[in-house]
């Protein structure tokens, strides 16, 4: 049997059972984390670079209605597929950063309970990109472990494509 008790400073489990360990979960040992990391998650893009960030993120409305105009249905399908699917993913991140913490609790109270329900973040109402501290940076890792962009993202301008 374990006896799971909030206080002002974590979450402490104790077994009662000999031979498991009990532990203490620190409610604030994620923001420790995202304080300690560097700034290092500010990076300016290039046109190129920016061009196919806003193309995800903004879909359609990336673009001016001349641009639109020009363009055929098939390229029209595969911008509103591509932000649709950058979209799932921003959500899905938005999701686990706000649920995160809230959701191990849970999965400690009730380990055989599936806790996935709003994964994609669709269905939930979240804060924005900025209260939860998701940078253009994480994004951007994210959608290339996606494949919505490509590996060396980081890297494109008019030389390398030049080449």
């Amino acid at each position: 049997m374990k006896t799971i008790t909030a206080t002002k400073n974590g979450i402490s489990i104790n077994y009662e059972v000999r031979g498991k360990k009990s532990s203490f979960i620190r409610y604030d040992e994620a923001n420790q984390q995202q304080q300690n990391k560097k700034s290092s998650n500010f990076f300016e893009m290039n046109t190129i670079q920016r061009n196919m960030y806003r193309r995800l993120f903004y879909g359609m409305e990336a673009f001016s209605v001349e641009e639109v105009k020009t363009m055929s249905k098939i390229d029209i399908s595969k911008v509103t597929r591509d932000h649709s699917k950058a979209q799932k993913v921003v959500n899905k991140m938005k999701y686990e950063k706000y649920f995160n913490d809230y959701n191990k609790l849970l999965a400690v109270i009730f380990p055989h309970v599936k806790l996935d329900f709003y994964k994609d973040g669709q269905d939930v109402s979240l804060p924005s990109l900025k209260v939860l501290k998701i940078s253009t940076v994480d994004i951007i890792n994210k959608w290339v472990e996606e494949k919505l962009l490509p590996e060396n993202f980081f890297n494109l301008n008019i030389a390398n494509l030049a080449l």
